[in-house]
């Protein structure tokens, strides 16, 4: 297909209806003053609309393939596709009179056809709009037109905790407290709402310009109001969520979860920010999600030997195989970092190399970088999970997990130990030192003594 003319892509543009049609002539005289008689060709027009700030580049890629509809959705403006995931597509937009900025998200049309996914959706979004936190991402409507269906939320500047540490590595330490109680403070209330997120992770955690921490995505929210009419138990959707911040009891039935299922893929987010990696970061989804039922990740020292212990403790309970040995509330988790960011440990901390500490392996539950091929490959005979709303790839065979409590007793109290100090040579006596030296004189005035004699 050609490229269209500077005149056809302007006709595209006028019925396309992105701008007012008062405001467009109003442009494109400045453009013509500008070019003083001269010809204007396609990028000269579309460079001029868009410095004026009249479409986006996103706008411009569509009428340049030629399509003109699909730019609203009720009262918005679509100004540009944000991202995708399985359960939606998400778009920044406009209001068409107050101008304010939303991010709108789409439901996919496959999902529409079923009723009964539809009423769900709409019950747990109207429970997700009643959230009202600095740390949460409003919602502020649930519409439809025709089989469109859509979410209007708060758009924010800035960037998910994900792709800054992709970008960054590690977080400080400060940094790293900070941003989990964030987190633990907007699921505090959340959670006051009968409300379980479901799918915490950093690529849900947005920083703002400003420095303040919002939790995204409530796609995935459980709503404990009843279990039974359950969006994904209609569904058949047993385990929902992310593979390496999953924690145990949610790989086994999602449904069946509370508030201490978000602490532990917090805690699990909490391990990224101080390594750069999630704690099972090789094999496949299923292996993954058997690793965090049975084994302990590799200690943090490995990656930060400078970590305080206090903040590995904290990581450390978050992240406890069974419910109980974890904290019991958000708000715990939030009071605790607080406390050590308040008290000035995590700052001004020296970085050391790593052969300037001693770094010991805990046990053999954790996985070390000589031994997880051969734990990879141990875990290989794991069957994907039954209606997993993981990843597609899963079949319809049923789960192998049987129990939260897979694991042995003495591997659930297992903790990652700080790396012992490193043991010193006791210095030699004094008087070892002389002797030696008297030694070595009398042995040659020896040697000398016979070798005169023979002479």
């Amino acid at each position: 297909m050609s490229e269209p003319s500077a005149k056809s892509f302007l006709k595209l543009l006028e019925r396309s209806g992105i701008v007012a049609e008062e405001r467009l002539k109003s442009s494109l005289a400045k453009l013509s003053t500008k070019a003083d008689g001269k010809t204007i060709n396609l990028k000269d027009l579309a460079g001029h609309l868009l410095d004026s700030g009249l479409i986006t580049q996103w706008h411009i890629d569509k009428l340049l393939a030629g399509k003109y509809k699909g730019f609203f959705l009720g009262k918005y403006k679509l100004l540009g596709h944000l991202g995708s995931g399985g359960m939606s597509s998400v778009y920044l937009a406009q209001h068409k009179i107050s101008e304010q900025l939303r991010a709108i998200k789409v439901l996919p049309r496959k999902k529409v056809a079923d009723k009964s996914y539809l009423d769900r959706f709409y019950l747990e979004a109207r429970v997700a709009a009643s959230l009202n936190h600095p740390n949460v991402i409003r919602i502020y409507d649930i519409c439809n037109e025709g089989n469109t269906h859509y979410m209007v939320m708060e758009y924010v500047d800035g960037t998910d905790l994900y792709e800054l540490g992709k970008k960054s590595g590690a977080f400080d330490f400060n940094s790293a407290a900070k941003f989990t109680a964030q987190a633990a403070e907007g699921l505090v209330h959340a959670h006051q709402q009968d409300l379980v997120h479901r799918d915490i992770k950093p690529a849900n955690l947005f920083k703002t310009d400003q420095g303040l921490i919002k939790i995204l995505d409530l796609g995935l929210a459980l709503v404990n109001q009843n279990d039974s009419q359950s969006l994904t138990v209609l569904h058949n959707e047993k385990v929902m969520g992310t593979a390496d911040y999953l924690s145990p009891e949610q790989a086994v039935n999602s449904h069946d979860v509370d508030s201490r299922a978000d602490i532990y893929s917090l805690g699990c987010t909490l391990y990224f920010f101080l390594t750069g990696h999630p704690p099972f970061p090789k094999g496949s989804l299923a292996q993954r999600i058997a690793m965090h039922q049975s084994l302990t990740p590799k200690s943090i020292y490995e990656s930060r030997p400078e970590c305080p212990e206090s903040l590995v403790k904290i990581c450390e309970k978050m992240m406890a195989k069974d419910p109980v040995d974890r904290y019991q509330t958000c708000d715990e988790v939030k009071t605790e970092l607080m406390a050590l960011v308040e008290s000035g440990e995590l700052e001004n901390i020296a970085t050391f190399a790593p052969e300037d500490a001693l770094i010991e392996k805990t046990s053999s539950a954790t996985v070390s970088a000589t031994d997880s091929d051969t734990t990879l490959a141990a875990i290989k005979s794991v069957e994907p999970i039954e209606g997993s709303g993981i990843d597609p790839g899963f079949d319809d065979r049923p789960s192998p997990f049987n129990s939260v409590n897979d694991a042995s007793e003495s591997e659930k109290k297992q903790r990652i130990a700080p790396p012992p100090p490193r043991k010193r040579r006791r210095p030699p006596p004094k008087w070892v030192v002389p002797v030696a030296i008297a030694a070595m004189f009398i042995i040659l005035i020896a040697v000398l003594t016979l070798v005169s004699f023979l002479a």
